[in-house]
């Protein structure tokens, strides 16, 4: 049978594919880095979940004594340097790193890949780190609740990538993505991740939004 899922992996120049296809990308990225910057510890792990070419890892400032780990099973062209790259799979990932001092973990629009059981025991473990003090950075793609304004920021968000793209290749690539992608809707989605830990919303563009995940205590005295 013909595989009809989107190939990450064949997207000429991926990093900039991403940067047109998500309005207002590049502010996300600049929040989330800076939030990485300043919780990244000595002595400890930032973990990129999904990490693509690594250009996340690859362009931050790096703070002296801690490791940088990117996980990702798709064979990227032109993968980055900067960091420790480890072709796992998430779920792996985070049950290898569960005993070390993991610092913060970054998820930028990776678990919407996954179906509802193994995102459960994703989740399940994101949350065990959170327990240990660990925070988290996460974005999705959502659908939102009210379905008229969800209709009109889906056209909105056509008419942008139209700026970049062709019509076929936005269909083509919307119909592949509909067999692989499983967004969730904002209250589901809000429901989940404060299942884990404190959420603070960070960014939004259109229907996709940022999170800032923590520990409860993790500011208390």
């Amino acid at each position: 049978m013909k595989d009809n899922k989107f190939d990450f992996s064949n997207v000429e120049d991926f990093d900039n594919h991403i940067k047109l296809s998500i309005p207002n990308f590049e502010t996300l990225d600049t929040i989330f880095s800076c939030i990485t910057k300043e919780f990244a510890q000595p002595e400890s792990y930032v973990l990129d979940l999904g990490c693509s070419t690594g250009r996340y890892l690859h362009n931050l400032d790096k703070i002296e004594n801690t490791n940088y780990v990117g996980f990702d099973i798709v064979n990227f062209k032109d993968r980055r340097d900067g960091f420790i790259y480890e072709n796992l799979d998430i779920e792996d990932a985070l049950i290898e790193y569960l005993d070390k001092n993991v610092s913060t973990i970054v998820c930028m629009f990776m678990l919407q890949f996954l179906g509802q059981a193994k995102r459960n025991r994703v989740v399940s473990l994101l949350k065990k780190y959170i327990d240990k003090g660990t925070i988290i950075l996460l974005s999705e793609k959502v659908y939102l609740e009210d379905t008229r304004l969800q209709t009109l920021i889906h056209r909105l968000h056509i008419q942008e990538k139209r700026k970049n793209f062709c019509d076929k290749e936005i269909l083509d690539k919307d119909n592949q993505l509909s067999v692989s992608m499983f967004c969730r809707t904002q209250k589901e989605l809000d429901k989940e991740l404060n299942s884990i830990g404190d959420t603070t919303k960070i960014w939004q563009s259109y229907n996709f939004m940022g999170y800032f995940i923590k520990n409860h205590w993790l500011y208390k005295d």
